[in-house]
């Protein structure tokens, strides 16, 4: 078994900074519009406190949360919004 440098260490524990951020900020929109397709007005304070906690998350959870994220975000929002709507 090899040992790992410090760059490789940084991608495996997170650590992706500005690409990160922006991938995660898109993550958070795409949730906050998929509870919003199920039922409910747009909010620009709720819109920009998803994105912004996206980005917080993205910049530090690295490419395997930045991932789940993306895929799960816009289908989540969905459910949930529609759960709402529904009174779930």
């Amino acid at each position: 078994m090899r040992e790992i440098t410090l760059e490789e260490a940084e991608i495996v524990g997170g650590a992706v900074g500005p690409p990160g951020a922006a991938i995660g900020g898109l993550a958070g929109a795409a949730g906050y519009i998929g509870s919003r397709l199920g039922g409910g007005t747009f909010e620009t304070k709720g819109f920009l406190g998803s994105v912004g906690a996206g980005a917080l998350a993205g910049a530090i959870s690295g490419p395997v949360g930045i991932g789940r994220a993306l895929i799960g975000g816009f289908g989540g929002g969905v459910i949930t919004g529609n759960a709402d709507r529904l009174g779930a």
